[in-house]
């Protein structure tokens, strides 16, 4: 998206350098027609175009105040008729672009004909010529709207580029939005109604059996939600459905066309001013407005910009015919060549409808043909002027059509980048939903099976394990609550000692080896990720008597090895969940070019991970690469089934 948008730029300069560099060749020819030439009247031109450029960038790049660069526009275009006179003119060109560009309707228009008229009302005064004004109107008009058109086209690309990026923000936004409301309406209900009847049940005399039965359903319904959620989100994603726009269609190529059917007449206009003083005999005049107004309709059949897949029937054929018509009238009836100034369209035509590189071998031919014809005519800087000016609409129409297409498909990119940017979110929540609320679900599960299993032999105890499912409850909904940042602020010593505490009341011997010393807070947050998991799955699908946790730094990357000897004893039922927690690291570790190894040795499980510690991870949990650690390995690895202990 980014490259379409530089090119539509790169072309809306590209047609403002030519023309900038036409109209510096054609001042200096017009200074030597009229025998005015001089070092100074050329330098004093040339300053007043360079000026006129320079402001006109600054007013397509929004640098400066608009109203202030175009007072220096208007400057420019009016104080040089005071020194040069005849020979000084249609520069209001750029003044006309200025105002489409920056003033706002009705007044654009207001102000865009009198600077056109003014300008054109002066060349004819200063060279007495009816003829001359009519010209110069139709040089600023057309001119002037060309480059806003192919300066607007291009703002549209980079609207719709800039707008891609915000929908696909808005859109994730919305799908977090709606995941929290999910999470705080089903799974924060079912941990308020934990809590409060856990409370209820801590003030009574002796702990219920029913009231603990009625909570332990509770904690099971919770859990059952926050997987049908993440389900949810993990089966949309697979689906590959997203919220979508629906691009406006025609918008641009209708703008277009307007561009071309004025740029059209602007050709029709000036053929016939060129034609009208040479000649002198009625038929021949007649056979050269009835050849200019068949080029012109061809050229607008032929170089109209049309809808994408809108084929145009016939053109070889057709424009071979206006070539022709263009080379047989001027050699017939307009030895002056002013219908040859049809060719530069007839060139932007070849450009947009050939194949390359012949399109640039019939636009070289163009151009050639054209300075060759003006320079034995007009002689050679004339010549240049004219040959120039086929490059110059050459760009012109290869713009007007392209850049619809251009916003067209950025259109496209940006709904296929949205629904990939959504997919993408909805697969985070769902890893996100299991990772942070999995623990303390299975944590709360567990203390409700222990305290019914002790309730009737040891109440002390029985009340302290209702206590202990009580406080992970109201963690839980913590982070519920706080659900798109929660994940943020999982720390390694946290994590491990949740999970000492949680794997002991278990029954389990838990040994902690952490060696890796500081570590930035990214490594450490996906560190307490590891180990949340790791004892979330133990304590759902094994029962393990010895279970160990080692971090270690080493060779610039930290090593996490987890394992458990639970796999091949009975254990209580494992949830009927699919086995996504592996899948999740494996995602978040692979993410930021590390590694992730199960094995199963007996009854003892390992679960091995490295990742390099100059690697960041963002907010949301998704590995970025640092320049630093560019080199780091991705290796995809195969995680035990979640039966085995694992997860």
């Amino acid at each position: 998206m980014t490259r379409q948008s530089g090119f539509a730029w790169q072309d809306a300069l590209g047609a403002v350098c030519f023309v900038f560099v036409a109209r510096i060749i054609y001042y200096l020819q017009s200074l030597d027609s009229y025998a005015r030439f001089s070092p100074g009247l050329a330098f004093i031109g040339v300053v007043a175009m360079v000026v006129l450029v320079i402001a006109l960038a600054l007013l397509l790049l929004r640098r400066g105040s608009p109203v202030f660069l175009l007072c220096v526009q208007a400057t420019a275009v009016f104080a040089p008729y005071l020194m040069i006179g005849q020979g000084w003119g249609m520069s209001g060109l750029f003044l006309c672009a200025g105002i489409l560009l920056v003033v706002p309707r009705p007044a654009a228009g207001v102000l865009f004909t009198v600077v056109a008229v003014g300008d054109a009302a002066l060349c004819g005064y200063f060279s007495a010529s009816a003829l001359t004004f009519v010209y110069a109107v139709s040089v600023n008009v057309a001119n002037g709207f060309a480059i806003f058109a192919i300066v607007r086209l291009a703002q549209l690309v980079q609207q719709t580029h800039e707008d891609g990026r915000r929908l696909a923000d808005a859109e994730v936004e919305a799908e977090r939005l709606r995941a929290a409301d999910r999470l705080g309406i089903d799974v924060g209900t079912r941990l308020s109604a934990i809590i409060r009847q856990s409370r209820e049940a801590l003030t009574g005399a002796t702990l219920s059996r029913s009231h603990l039965t009625v909570i332990g359903g509770i904690a099971s319904q919770a859990a059952t939600d926050a997987r049908t959620i993440a389900n949810i989100h993990r089966n949309i994603s697979l689906d590959g459905s997203a919220p979508m726009r629906q691009a406006p269609i025609g918008v641009g190529v209708r703008f277009a066309a307007w561009a071309h059917l004025l740029i059209v007449a602007d050709f029709i206009v000036c053929s016939a001013v060129n034609m009208f003083p040479g000649q002198r005999v009625p038929e021949r005049l007649t056979a050269g407005i009835a050849a200019v107004l068949a080029v012109a309709a061809l050229q607008f059949y032929l170089g109209s910009p049309r809808p994408s897949g809108t084929a145009v029937r016939w053109w070889p054929g057709i424009l071979a015919a206006q070539v022709s018509v263009i080379v047989v009238a001027a050699l017939l009836s307009f030895p002056d060549g002013s219908i040859l100034v049809f060719l530069a369209l007839a060139g932007g035509t070849a450009l947009v409808r050939m194949p390359a590189p012949w399109s640039w071998f019939a636009v070289a031919a163009g151009t050639v043909a054209t300075f060759v014809v003006f320079h034995h005519q007009e002689g050679f800087w004339f010549g240049i002027y004219l040959a120039s000016g086929v490059l110059y609409w050459a760009a012109i129409m290869y713009a007007l059509h392209n850049l619809p297409e251009i916003t067209r498909r950025l259109h496209a990119t940006r709904d296929e980048l949205t629904r990939m940017a959504v997919v993408t979110e909805r697969l985070r929540l769902a890893r996100d939903i299991h990772d942070l609320l999995g623990f303390h679900l299975s944590v709360i599960k567990l203390k409700i099976e222990l305290a019914l299993r002790t309730s009737g032999a040891d109440p002390a105890e029985a009340r302290d394990h209702l206590t202990q499912a009580q406080r992970s409850a109201e963690q839980a909904l913590t982070e519920v609550r706080t659900f798109d940042t929660a994940l943020d602020n999982v720390t390694r010593r946290d994590e491990l000692s949740a999970a000492r505490a949680i794997l002991e009341a278990g029954g389990a011997a838990v040994t902690v080896t952490d060696t890796a010393g500081d570590l930035p807070r990214s490594a450490d947050n996906l560190i307490g990720i590891i180990v949340r998991e790791a004892a979330t799955n133990i304590i759902r699908h094994a029962s393990a008597q010895t279970c160990t946790f080692d971090i270690a730094m080493g060779h610039d990357e930290v090593l996490v090895r987890i394992t458990n000897d639970g796999v091949n004893r009975p254990h209580r039922p494992a949830d009927q969940s699919p086995p996504t927690g592996l899948a999740n690291l494996n995602t978040r570790i692979e993410a930021l070019g590390g590694r992730l190894t199960t094995t199963t040795d007996h009854d003892t499980f390992t679960l091995t991970a490295s990742f390099a510690v100059d690697l960041a991870v963002t907010p949301n949990g998704a590995g970025v690469r640092t320049p630093a650690s560019s080199n780091g390995s991705k290796q995809r690895t195969s995680c035990a089934p979640e039966r085995s202990g694992a997860g």
